[in-house]
């Protein structure tokens, strides 16, 4: 048999009723027998009582069980304490009463004061109800048992079971009637449902089915309407998830840090580069962002993205590095909170103050020698020429200060190719001997000068010859320059155990560099003594060519010193391998 979805929703909801109403039934009617037939015993035990109190051994003894019995509407049955029944209201004085010792109520009455017992009665034909009680009142020793027909329970039971069946009929109508406007409310609200689910969805089948048409067809426009909707709201759940997965996969991949909050600034949101940037362990959710920021450009973000305009600010942060960080913030018209994406700008500002700082540099270097320049020129012009001295010792100012500017703009080109990486270097094997050798010839030493190799003849190096000689001069220029008089100057090389580069040492015995300066020696422009490198000459920019001429090579360089005077200025180069250095 076809039944629509209205009728089995009402199927469903009768059977659960009908079934809430039986078990309720049943369990009221469980409940009220039991507290009728508690009820009646008590009600027994009473009357017990008050014929054990009314109990006149002198007196006629059937007659008074008889009057008793009367008033008290029960049967009365006096028992020795032998067993032996001396009156019962219901039986004749004169008849023949087996002995009752064993019966349970009796046996329960004398053991623990009150006994009662569910029996058929085979002197009176019925089944009783039997409640008795030890009586050692007014001289009598023995048992009194009260007792009532269980038909007469039976009624009141009946009576109640009636009540509860008739309660329970209307209880059942009334859930009925009221299923059955549910039902028809539920079925109304899910056919629109439907119908704006197909609407929404686009789904293709979005005709509903006719008011007239058949209960069958209905149900299976229905299904079909459910089952595409299923199918729709999938798709839809999906779509979502791959979505969420690719936005999950976007923020953790990008190198700004994304950081939402709810309407309290509590983080909901924090990708993988914010918890870098912001040093967060474990899971950061709920954690409060004023904890994070510092507190005035925190302000300043909050403010600006509420007016709507959207704000930036940048602030530093110590821990877990020292870092500059720039905050831009914006908050949705309809988001939930605050959204901040973080730029971490250290390196972009470090690299503007090496730029100002260049600049600076570069301007101060230049002007002098022009500055030169143009007085000898003016001065010359005015009239030195005349003096043949005078203009020779001009001449020889102008030619000096050019020669410098020259080497000023060549260092520039050397170190601006170095950082722009387009140092062509083009390492090969080189008898480390042979490379410093070449180098002190190339420099043209003062004759006084005393340089001296400790260089063994076998040591080998993987190095380009015309880096590796520049390296050689720039150094060896340097401990010539800053020796308050001729002295040795020692070239040394070897190499380190366990390590596979040369270690080039070049040693003098000078004043040696303060400490203060070692860390900032390889710098462009830094000089230790700033006036005295000037007048040498000198450019500022030769240790950092070095530094960069070893860097492209593989190796290190640094400066430590010459106990207990002097300056160590080494670098390290690979050494070449020992089979191919023995096949050269």
């Amino acid at each position: 048999m076809f039944l629509s979805f209205r009728s089995k929703i009402f199927a469903i909801a009768i059977t659960l009723i009908g079934l809430f109403v039986l078990i309720a039934t049943l369990a009221a009617h469980h409940t009220l027998r039991s507290w009728t037939q508690s009820r009646i015993e008590s009600d027994l035990l009473q009357r017990a009582q008050l014929v054990d109190a009314s109990i006149d051994p002198s007196a006629d003894i059937n007659a008074h069980v008889l009057r008793l019995s009367e008033a008290s509407q029960t049967r009365i049955t006096l028992i020795a304490a032998d067993g032996q029944v001396l009156a019962d209201s219901h039986l004749e004085a004169d008849e023949a009463i087996e002995d009752h010792a064993n019966r349970p109520e009796v046996i329960a009455a004398t053991t623990s004061g009150f006994g009662r017992a569910r029996r058929h009665s085979e002197s009176l034909g019925t089944d009783l109800l039997y409640v008795a009680i030890p009586a050692s009142r007014n001289g009598f020793d023995g048992v009194v048992r009260l007792s009532v027909p269980l038909s007469e329970v039976d009624q009141v039971l009946d009576r109640l079971r009636t009540l509860a069946l008739i309660g329970a009929l209307i209880a059942l109508g009334i859930a009925i009637f009221l299923s059955g406007i549910a039902t028809r409310l539920m079925s109304s609200t899910l056919q629109n449902l439907l119908i704006h689910a197909r609407e929404a969805t686009e789904l293709p089948d979005n005709a509903p089915p006719r008011a007239g048409a058949e209960p069958r067809v209905r149900e299976a426009a229905n299904s079909r309407s459910v089952r595409q909707l299923t199918e729709a709201l999938e798709r839809s759940v999906g779509s979502l998830a791959r979505e969420r997965d690719r936005f999950s996969a976007v923020l953790d991949g990008m190198a700004e840090g994304v950081v939402a909050t709810d309407a309290h600034l509590t983080l909901t949101l924090v990708n993988r580069a914010a918890r870098a940037l912001l040093g967060l362990e474990g899971d950061p959710h709920g954690r409060d962002l004023a904890d994070l920021l510092p507190a005035a450009p925190l302000e300043q973000l909050i403010g600006g993205a509420r007016s709507a305009r959207g704000a930036s600010a940048e602030f530093q942060l110590t821990a877990p590095l020292p870092r500059t960080i720039l905050a831009r913030a914006a908050w949705p018209k309809h988001g939930p909170g605050l959204i901040l994406v973080l730029h971490d700008v250290t390196e972009l500002r470090r690299l503007e103050t090496v730029r100002r700082d260049f600049v600076a540099n570069v301007s101060h270097e230049l002007r002098t020698p022009v500055a030169v320049i143009q007085a000898h020129s003016e001065t010359l012009l005015s009239g030195a020429l005349d003096d043949p001295k005078a203009a020779q010792n001009f001449t020889r100012g102008i030619h000096r200060n050019a020669e410098r500017l020259t080497h000023l703009i060549a260092d520039l080109l050397d170190i601006a190719r170095l950082e722009a990486d387009q140092a062509q270097v083009a390492p090969r094997h080189l008898s480390a001997r042979k490379a410093a050798r070449d180098a002190i010839d190339a420099l043209h030493a003062p004759d006084d000068a005393s340089i001296s190799l400790e260089i063994a003849d076998e040591l080998h190096v993987l190095a380009d010859p015309r880096a590796l000689d520049q390296v050689l001069i720039n150094l060896l220029d340097n401990a010539l320059k800053y020796l308050p008089e001729p002295g040795p100057i020692i070239v040394r090389a070897h190499t380190p155990a366990d390590s596979d580069h040369v270690r080039f040492e070049v040693i003098d015995q000078g004043p040696g560099i303060d400490p203060r300066h070692h860390q900032r020696l390889f710098e462009r422009f830094y000089r230790v003594d700033k006036g005295r490198a000037t007048h040498m000459g000198g450019t500022g920019l030769g240790l950092s060519i070095v530094k960069h001429l070893i860097s492209a090579q593989g190796g290190q360089v640094g400066y430590e010193p010459n106990l207990p005077h002097g300056s160590i200025f080494w670098f390290t180069l690979p050494a070449a391998p020992p089979a191919t250095s023995a096949a050269r």
